[in-house]
C-alpha cells in the first residue's frame, strides 16, 4: 500500500511512536489524510475485535520485541 511509507516518514518526522491517524475514502477510492492524534481513541476497536491493541502499544513504547 502506498500510504505505508508516507505514514512512516510522517511519524518519523514528528518523532511519534504512536498516533491515531484519520483518513476519509471517497466513493472512487481516493484516500485523504485528515489528522494524526497522538492521544487518539482506539479502545473501541480493541473491544469490537478482541485484538490486544493496548498490549501492542505498551510493547512498542517500552521497546519490547514483538
Amino acid at each position: 500500500m502506498r500510504w505505508v511509507s508516507a505514514v512512516r516518514r510522517f511519524m518519523a518526522r514528528l518523532e511519534l511512536r504512536f498516533a491515531a491517524l484519520d483518513f476519509i475514502v471517497s466513493p472512487g477510492g481516493e484516500w485523504t489524510f485528515l489528522e494524526a492524534n497522538p492521544c487518539g481513541q482506539w479502545d473501541w476497536i480493541q473491544a469490537a475485535t478482541g485484538l490486544p491493541i493496548a498490549e501492542a502499544i505498551a510493547d512498542e513504547l517500552t521497546g519490547v520485541a514483538a
